[in-house]
């Protein structure tokens, strides 16, 4: 079985996890003063379903760094057909 991170090495990506303050904007934070991040991705539930975005995560993320943010948003039913792929 193929991880993760195989799968984004294979695409081109360079990819770094460990583990992190559970409030995201710090986590973020964070690995802008420890890694060369070119650009920050941030993966969420729809607006309804997501406490990141009520509490305005993306825009507060953009403000305070220079580096491209792309939001991707990630619908419940897909993460449950992908595990069962």
């Amino acid at each position: 079985m193929e991880t993760e991170g195989e799968r984004l090495h294979e695409a081109g990506l360079t990819a770094i996890g460990q583990v992190m303050p559970p409030d995201p904007f710090t986590s973020i934070q964070n690995a802008l003063q420890f890694y060369a991040i070119d650009e920050i991705v941030i993966s969420t539930f729809p607006n309804e379903r997501s406490g990141w975005m009520r509490n305005d995560l993306i825009s507060r993320v953009q403000a305070s760094t220079s580096k491209p943010v792309e939001h991707v948003v990630v619908n419940p039913s897909d993460i449950k057909e992908g595990a069962a792929a």
